[in-house]
């Protein structure tokens, strides 16, 4: 028996994202109603479809074609060139849509996709599990415990052997490297931890991977100024590393302050005295199912306050999105680049 409340949902593009995390959380909560399942691979999409009990299909149009009455969700992951068509075509029929990150490839892209927002009513979510886990949601709590905040440094990493392999190789598809799509990650922690950087200056280097053919940057170096960040505080200080060739993975974020600092990683977030002494510690092991069900609830209620009337926004990550570009268009232009400046841009009418 379907719950009063439930959200019925599609699923589009079935790879890694869809099939560990969105599927199982479906499967897990009762806010959702599991309509059907998309993917271009066929066998992928019957076996998937088999193992959930829902019709499978090979084009978003033969499912929206057999569907679209019955849909209030599109949960999409696909290529990066892909998501801006489907979503146009979900927008129209009034389904609400989360997909993977980023927000958008371009400033350009993100205005389309909120005057698609706002012009059909749908609401527009991006999956960023780290906002739901509890060791990156104590990192905001420890971080008021270290006095004035001097700098910032954050790094990701990763040893991927084949960069020229797969969608993200191509630019015209991806639409960009490392920092479009892993570094997006650091993007939203540092905004959601701080807020937008006055200016950013980023350098990009490619080819690093011997006898591999691809025209995304592989690593990206950024680095970031804010003038104040509340109490009193001077400028701060901060760069971002973010590469798919280095030997060790490396996921971290430390913030420096007059009174210690806090440093967060995937599985762990500490506090440490001026003195070097560790404070505080707080671990959690294993993948983060939990953090995956408690984000796609809390996307389903605001979706549900939205159609009881809610006026909210409907999408976010304006802010993401102006720093992407500020990026991009710093290393472009070999300058530095005022972030806020491109969210004015985004949002004229908020002025």
């Amino acid at each position: 028996m379907r719950h009063m409340h439930q959200l019925r949902t599609i699923v589009i593009g079935l790879g890694k994202q869809s099939t560990e995390d969105h599927l199982p959380a479906l499967g897990e909560s009762e806010m959702f109603d599991l309509k059907a399942v998309v993917d271009v691979n066929e066998p992928i999409a019957e076996q998937i479809g088999k193992r959930y009990n829902v019709p499978h299909y090979t084009t978003v149009d033969a499912a929206l074609k057999h569907h679209e009455k019955e849909l209030d969700l599109a949960i999409i992951a696909v290529p990066h060139d892909e998501y801006l068509p489907i979503i146009r075509k979900v927008a129209v029929l009034g389904i609400d849509v989360v997909k993977e990150k980023p927000f958008a490839t371009s400033v350009d892209e993100a205005n389309e996709l909120r005057k698609l927002s706002k012009q059909h009513g749908i609401m527009i979510y991006v999956t960023l599990q780290r906002r739901f886990n509890p060791i990156f949601l104590t990192f905001k709590q420890l971080v008021k415990r270290i006095g004035k905040i001097y700098s910032i440094e954050a790094r990701y990493t990763m040893n991927i052997g084949r960069l020229d392999e797969g969608w993200r190789a191509k630019k015209e598809v991806a639409h960009g490297g490392a920092l479009m799509d892993m570094g997006y990650h650091l993007i939203d922690l540092l905004v959601w931890y701080f807020g937008l950087p006055d200016t950013v200056t980023c350098r990009f280097s490619s080819g690093n991977r011997e006898n591999q053919a691809y025209d995304v940057e592989d690593t990206a170096l950024m680095n970031f100024v804010y003038n104040d960040l509340g109490n009193d505080n001077d400028r701060v200080l901060g760069n971002a590393l973010i590469s798919r060739v280095y030997p060790e993975k490396d996921e971290s974020l430390v913030v420096y302050g007059s009174r210690g600092s806090v440093r967060v990683e995937r599985g762990r977030v500490s506090r440490r005295a001026i003195s070097g002494e560790e404070i505080e510690i707080l671990e959690r092991q294993g993948a983060w199912p939990s953090a995956a069900i408690d984000q796609l609830e809390e996307f389903g209620s605001r979706i549900l306050r939205k159609r009881n009337g809610d006026p909210s926004e409907a999408i976010e990550h304006y802010e993401q999105m102006a720093l992407v570009q500020a990026a991009y268009d710093s290393n472009r232009d070999h300058d530095t680049k005022n972030p806020k400046e491109y969210l004015e841009r985004m949002m004229p009418s908020e002025k």
